[in-house]
């Protein structure tokens, strides 16, 4: 399609995660396929630094309430026309009331898209999220159960809502995957043992414990597990939980086992260090380091809630388990390895399944088309 006017990403979180990281993906993709981008953001967050590091055009807007004002609303139409943005991408639930305002005042110049990142919690029913709503013009949901959600608890219309999955570049995980000890002598783990981790900040939600509780019961059965634990505290986390974890492994008993590593801007060391991959959060609406590990052949172990439900077929390419169920997570671990051709067979079909649904490529297409839907309304 001819790409005659700029697709806009406003996002306005100072953090820096899988929402942040995501909108810094698509856009810059849709910029390698020749689309004109701008970002929309607060100077000296992660995000706006590193999309004009890119090369990608930043304006500065911050919103002074939590639910937008008016000023800024103005100020966002005015770039909004300057820019010739006739698609815009919201990211963050703070951003819809603004972005509402901006397409009001712009007399409806641009398209409004929200791009689906985190549950939709409780019922949404109510006079002022169906105003919000009536205002979109596009709801993007990662999975067809946030979908179905949508419908049940919004009075947005259906034909406004459209599944498109998160992608990746797959093969920085496939082709480009490093080599098993080169990484393991990197990240300072031992060579000759079994290990299973989990990446992530540290946070409650995470479920890190949960895994250093099931490598315990691990070793009750023989089995030497190491654990690799991936990433830092919650920004502005008084950083109890992630003290905690640390005093855990002690009083378990692991001390040389479990393995704390900061976060990593490029964690395909961290996949490829692994025997297993636990995604050990109590509910994930979507999960991408789920789909990197898949994309590794890693055997993955997940948590049976949110979209990782979607994603793991259970027994065919993964295994589930509940939510902050260490035993079950045990189970899983000596069922994996004590069992070296399930393991393989799970890791082998979750990279056949992670290609075939969520490469990079494929999600910009399903963008792309919905443009051009977009563009004869």
């Amino acid at each position: 399609m001819t790409q005659d006017f700029t697709i806009g990403f406003l996002c306005a979180s100072t953090s820096w995660g899988g929402l942040e990281m995501n909108v810094l993906r698509v856009a810059s993709w849709l910029s390698d396929r020749g689309w004109p981008v701008v970002l929309y953001g607060q100077p000296g967050s992660v995000l706006y630094t590193r999309a004009a590091k890119q090369g990608l055009k930043t304006v500065h807007l911050a919103s002074t309430f939590k639910y937008g004002d008016l000023v800024n609303a103005r100020r966002l139409s005015q770039f909004i026309k300057r820019d010739n943005v006739r698609v815009l991408f919201i990211n963050y639930g703070k951003d819809l009331f603004l972005s509402v305002l901006a397409k009001l005042m712009s007399g409806g110049f641009f398209k409004l898209v929200h791009q689906q990142h985190l549950h939709v919690g409780g019922n949404k029913k109510d006079a002022f999220h169906t105003w919000e709503y009536r205002h979109l013009d596009a709801w993007v949901a990662p999975l067809p159960m946030f979908a179905g959600r949508l419908t049940a608890n919004t009075h947005l219309d259906s034909d406004k809502i459209r599944v498109i999955p998160f992608g990746l570049e797959l093969d920085d995980y496939t082709a480009k995957r490093p080599d098993r000890i080169e990484a393991r002598k990197l990240l300072k783990l031992p060579e000759e043992v079994p290990i299973a981790g989990v990446i992530g900040r540290l946070d409650d939600k995470k479920g890190q414990d949960v895994l250093i509780r099931a490598c315990a019961e691990v070793h009750g059965q023989g089995s030497p597990l190491h654990i690799l634990i991936v990433g830092d505290k919650t920004a502005n986390d008084s950083g109890e939980y992630s003290s905690g974890l640390r005093n855990l492994a002690e009083e378990l008993g692991l001390r040389g086992f479990v393995h704390f590593r900061p976060f990593m801007d490029d964690v395909r060391h961290a996949f490829a260090a692994l025997d297993i991959f636990t995604l050990t959060s109590h509910s994930e609406t979507y999960g991408m380091v789920t789909i990197e590990a898949m994309a590794c052949a890693l055997p993955v172990i997940g948590t049976a809630d949110g979209g990782t439900v979607e994603i793991i077929d259970e027994g065919v390419n993964g295994l589930l388990v509940p939510p902050r169920d260490a035993h079950s997570l045990a189970s899983s671990l000596m069922r994996l390895l004590q069992d070296g051709d399930l393991a393989r067979r799970l890791g082998e079909k979750a990279a056949e399944d992670a290609c075939a649904r969520y490469s990079h490529h494929r999600q910009c297409e399903l963008l792309e088309e919905m443009f051009e839907s977009l563009s004869r309304t």
